[in-house]
């Protein structure tokens, strides 16, 4: 298995918090524009960052929504669960745009969207973490634009490759052991 601090040295991040509290500060304060992955390794250590994401205290007037295999995990105002997301055993791209075009047109303010995904892995166990990725890639511009978006990782579930290419895939880089953040310097 890689070291994902070693490997976001090697692509160029730096890192910008190095504690729990400071992570969770990093979490309340992620704007619109914002896409960050976590990569975790309990699934209560998860729970905690992505409860503190969509926290209604810290996050006031936000409209939030989580793709979830339990929707009464978490309390968003729009749910979906990621077995509605593949069908036919295939990816469906179109309900995932959909779904969040559905909760753009419902925000209260374009910059006040917050959405996590909190089993991103789950993809990969599917078989369709390749066609998520494509996907993820050519995600519609409003959804960029206008929400802060989080993908979590079991970092247990995911080949070597696969992490590699989730850990070059965003801007900041959320890591729960230790609880650190790394952001992308751009040259």
């Amino acid at each position: 298995m890689i070291n994902p601090v070693e490997e976001l040295k090697a692509l160029g991040f730096k890192q910008i918090c190095n504690s729990k509290e400071e992570t969770i500060d990093f979490v309340h304060n992620l704007k619109h524009k914002d896409h960050s992955i976590l990569i975790f390794h309990q699934d209560q250590t998860r729970d905690i960052i992505v409860n503190e994401f969509l926290n209604k205290e810290n996050t006031r007037n936000s409209m939030t929504a989580c793709f979830t295999n339990n929707p009464k995990k978490y309390n968003c105002h729009h749910q979906i669960t990621y077995n509605e997301l593949i069908q036919e055993q295939k990816f469906q791209p179109n309900i995932v745009s959909d779904f969040l075009l559905n909760v753009l047109a419902d925000s209260y303010k374009k910059e006040q969207t917050r959405i996590a995904c909190e089993e991103t892995s789950w993809l990969a166990e599917q078989g369709v973490f390749d066609e998520h990725q494509k996907w993820g890639n050519t995600i519609d511009q409003k959804v960029i634009d206008e929400s802060s978006v989080m993908c979590c990782y079991n970092v247990t579930k995911l080949t070597e490759e696969q992490m590699k290419t989730v850990l070059s895939s965003r801007k900041y880089i959320i890591l729960d052991n230790p609880f650190s953040v790394y952001e992308k310097e751009y040259s």
